[in-house]
């Protein structure tokens, strides 16, 4: 059996617990402030991932896989519980892109179906659902770049499409859709609502009446690379078409539900292992908690920045997300700003090119995505290190 470690935040008490949440992860002089490309796992969670592939080489991979399915099991659920749906539907993948392209070849789609969009959409969506022959089609928004609710509500009865598709925390800025409120429409209409969870799962409430969510652990979760989750609504089972393999991904979960086949057979347990671990520290610490204090987090960063010389701040100041985006408005070569503050300053960022909105963004961006444990002084370095590099 895989022992995933002591609950980090078990005990903690009714103080905040955001230095608690920095000193569970290894010491570092590198100020990360790029949670939305891949967050810092815990020490739990590393020795997890450590664990099992010792034991994949001292008793054999397959044996040490068996020995971890009831911690990969209680996971599964974990996970199926935050998004509010049942963990038979919760599949695990390579990657959040891996589950979009399982989620399109099992979907009865057909070439010139169409998919209904933002134009906030992540890019490579867009591309994925071009490429399996789907028309795309765009949905009306508010300025801020939110889904109008009532005209998503006209387009459902005038002219449904084969599905919904809305990504709840936007990748590039400091933008969460209102899906609860869309899924309520689309159960309504009887059109499908899928979400791109990649940038929400530990960032956002997840228990929102979805149909069809896909995601990744590295990103909020704080969990390893190359562990992806796929989850359907049940409702949903017998639309799914499986590919007779038995020798493949179906031959794995014989006899479970439709979503479960579609699960890859050849994988990184390991990865699996160390997800599961991340999603009880997140469990343990709260979500609602969590998501309170990322909100909190980009809210902070946006004020810090805001008047920065140079940049613009790029979407409401108040969204409810840990993601900010700067806008240079004196054609700063963003690659290089970013590249400088790694290795001048010792700050990670990442930077956003126009290929992750093109339907939005028409300049590059410097993204900042702190987590829970990110301070002041973060932020006061995070400005004066820009402002050294104008």
């Amino acid at each position: 059996m895989v022992d995933v470690g002591p609950a980090s935040f078990a005990n903690a008490g009714p103080e905040e617990p955001w230095q608690r949440w920095r000193e569970a992860r290894p010491a570092t002089t590198v100020l990360h402030l790029d949670t939305a490309a891949a967050g810092r796992s815990s020490i739990t969670t590393l020795r997890a991932v450590a664990s099992h592939a010792e034991r994949e080489a001292v008793i054999g991979a397959y044996v040490a896989e068996a020995d971890a399915g009831p911690v990969i099991e209680q996971g599964r659920a974990d996970l199926a519980s935050l998004l509010g749906l049942p963990a038979a539907g919760l599949a695990f993948a390579e990657s959040a892109s891996a589950a979009r392209a399982a989620l399109l070849a099992a979907w009865p789609v057909r070439p010139g179906d169409a998919v209904a969009v933002t134009p906030s959409e992540w890019g490579p969506n867009i591309s994925a659902f071009a490429d399996a022959g789907l028309r795309i089609e765009e949905l009306a928004v508010h300025e801020d770049g939110t889904v109008d609710l009532a005209g998503l509500e006209r387009l459902l009865a005038d002219q449904p499409p084969a599905f919904v598709h809305l990504t709840h925390v936007a990748s590039h800025r400091g933008l969460v859709q209102p899906v609860a409120a869309a899924a309520r429409l689309c159960a309504a209409a009887g059109v499908p609502l899928w979400v791109d969870g990649a940038q929400a799962i530990g960032h956002a409430d997840g228990a929102i009446g979805v149909d069809v969510w896909y995601g990744t652990s590295r990103k909020w979760l704080t969990g390893p690379r190359g562990v992806g989750m796929l989850a359907v609504a049940e409702r949903w089972w017998d639309r799914l078409r499986i590919p007779d393999n038995p020798l493949g991904r179906g031959a794995l979960a014989a006899g479970s539900s439709p979503v479960r086949m579609l699960e890859s057979a050849e994988s990184n347990v390991a990865g699996r292992v160390g997800l599961c671990s991340a999603v009880r520290d997140y469990l343990d610490l709260g979500p609602a908690r969590v998501h309170n204090r990322l909100a909190e987090v980009g809210k902070l960063t946006r004020l810090a920045l805001g008047d920065l010389p140079g940049w613009t701040v790029h979407g409401s100041p108040t969204a409810p997300s840990a993601i900010t985006a700067l806008l240079p408005d004196q054609g700063q070569d963003v690659a290089r700003v970013r590249a400088r503050l790694i290795t001048e300053h010792g700050i990670v960022t990442t930077h956003a090119s126009t290929l992750r909105a093109p339907g939005e963004m028409t300049r590059p961006a410097l993204r900042i995505s702190p987590h829970v444990d990110c301070t002041a002084a973060d932020l006061a370095a995070l400005r004066a290190a820009i402002e050294a590099l104008s």
